[in-house]
Order: C-alpha cells, then sequence, then structure tokens
C-alpha cells in the first residue's frame, strides 16, 4: 500500500508540476517588451492565476503534503530541459568555504544590512557547493530577493536580478542560437548525506537532473513529517553559522505570489515593480 501510495506521488508530482505553478513561457513575455511594462501587464498572465496553487502558510490545513512539495519546484520543471553529464561531479576532498550574505531586511531603511554567514560543505555534496561558489563570485545572487518565505518552512532565493545572468543560468531562449551555446547546464543529482535540519540549505529542483540556482533556507526540520523533503531528493550543501534570527525577520507577506517566469524574465525590474517590499540580498561574497 505504501508503495502504490508514493508511486501515485511521483505520477502525480510530474503530472502537475507546470499546472501548479501556471508559468508564462519566459521567451515570450506577457504583457508587452520590458520597456512598456507596468504593474498591471507584469500581473496579468496567459496561464491560469497560480495564486491559489501555491502553499502561501506553512500551517494552513487546505494544503496537502504533497502542494507543499510541489511549490519547491524550481523553474527549469516548465522550461526546455538540458541532459546533465553525471561525470561533472566534483572531489569531496575541497575544504569548507564560507559566504556572507549582506541582506536588506526592510525595504524602506536601504542603509540598515544584516549579516547572514553560511558554511558551505563540499562533502556534503561537491556539485551543489561548487555551483552556488561559482554563482556568488559570479554576482548572481546580488540584489537577489528572498522571493518566497513560508514561515515554519522554507525561504527561497536565486533569481538573479540581473535579466541576462537569469537567461545564462536558468533558462534558454531557444530562438537564439547564439544564446544557446551560452546556457549552462543544470546539476546531475548528488546522493543526499545530511538531513534537510532546521538551518541547512539546499537547491530547489523540478525533477531529476535540474538544479539550477534557485536554494532554499529550511526554517524547521523538513527531513521528516509533513514535509518530507529528504524522501523527495532534496540535497544540503551548507548550513547557516551565524545569523539564524535574521532569517527569522525575512519578509514573508507575499509567501509564494512571486510568478518565477516572469521574474526570471524581467528582473529586478519586476521586483520592484510589484514586489517592492521583499527582503534583498545585496552582497554576496566568499570571506
Amino acid at each position: 500500500m505504501r508503495a502504490t501510495f508514493a508511486s501515485f506521488l511521483v505520477l502525480l508530482n510530474a503530472a502537475k508540476c507546470c499546472a501548479a505553478f501556471g508559468f508564462v513561457p519566459i521567451s515570450k513575455p506577457v504583457g508587452g517588451s520590458p520597456a512598456a511594462l507596468s504593474s498591471r501587464s507584469l500581473l496579468r498572465s496567459s496561464s491560469p492565476d497560480t495564486s491559489e496553487d501555491i502553499v502561501t502558510d506553512a500551517t494552513t490545513s487546505r494544503r496537502s503534503v504533497l502542494n507543499r512539495s510541489l511549490s519547491l519546484l524550481a523553474i527549469g520543471s516548465c522550461l526546455p530541459s538540458y541532459k546533465a553529464n553525471a561525470e561533472d561531479s566534483l572531489s569531496t576532498d575541497e575544504e569548507p568555504y564560507t559566504v556572507l550574505f549582506s541582506i536588506q531586511l526592510d525595504s524602506t531603511k536601504p542603509e540598515e544590512l544584516s549579516e547572514l554567514e553560511i558554511e558551505c560543505h563540499p562533502d556534503w555534496a561537491p556539485g551543489a557547493a561548487a555551483r552556488f561558489k561559482e554563482l556568488v563570485e559570479l554576482g548572481f545572487y546580488k540584489d537577489s530577493p528572498f522571493f518566497r518565505v513560508l514561515p515554519g518552512f522554507i525561504a527561497q532565493f536565486g533569481i538573479s536580478a540581473d535579466k541576462e545572468k537569469n537567461k545564462t543560468w536558468m533558462y534558454c531562449d531557444t530562438s537564439d542560437k547564439e544564446a544557446v551555446k551560452l546556457c549552462k547546464q543544470p546539476l546531475p543529482d548528488e546522493p543526499r548525506k545530511v538531513p534537510n535540519k532546521k538551518g541547512t540549505l539546499s537547491f530547489a529542483s523540478s525533477g531529476k537532473n535540474s538544479r539550477r540556482t534557485q536554494v532554499f533556507i529550511n526554517l524547521t526540520d523538513n527531513s521528516g513529517l509533513p514535509n518530507f523533503l529528504d524522501g523527495q531528493g532534496f540535497v544540503p550543501f551548507a548550513r547557516i553559522v551565524r545569523g539564524e534570527d535574521i532569517v527569522k525577520k525575512l519578509n514573508d507577506e507575499y509567501k509564494g505570489s512571486v510568478n518565477q517566469g516572469k521574474a526570471a524574465y524581467y528582473g529586478q525590474e519586476y521586483f520592484e515593480k510589484i514586489f517592492p517590499k521583499l527582503s534583498v540580498i545585496r552582497d554576496a561574497k566568499i570571506l
């Protein structure tokens, strides 16, 4: 009986992922060109409104464990996919490294920045640790908001304010042959070595070999009941070593209402016009 139910969840996960989020095709934005954006055009979508399908509260009783899990899916599930090469797996000999985030918690107080220190462990997940380091060094997370904060569950970031970086790392415009050449491959899957305990960080994913740029912080122990993130293949690669109290102060008023497809396509303009109060990573650097 348990095996049958597990198989049902896997099949339903695959079938519902795109419908659950209602992603807009990123290569063809709705509402006109970026130069002509308005709040109304950014909010309008050619697909069904996704607000009812996204978990908006970690304690809500009307959302099942399945829907809560579906909401962790990264943008890659509904975009062109590229086969990950298992040979890209990296050595686990590299030493841990530390990343420092400078976070603006309150949008009305740009001069007030709080520090979050993250210890990354290549021995936990070498591919994830290497990808995160590369993105930090590239400046991918600079001015990137915590676009999805669900109290008692997760805080998610990883859509760059720079739409050109998103085009390279998050999706590919298949109509542009030159742009496709620059597209970065998703990470191949890795075995999980540590649980999704409170304060750990894992890459979001949309299925097999689909991790790209989005990362979430576990705000509670999500390894087992009621969220079962360990069983779904989410692999921690880092943990918070300083500033855990800062995570509790991240703006959570928008919950999961950000349209990830539009955010990736329009970048910072989308966030500032539609979700101006999000907490933002103003700087990220390797210590």
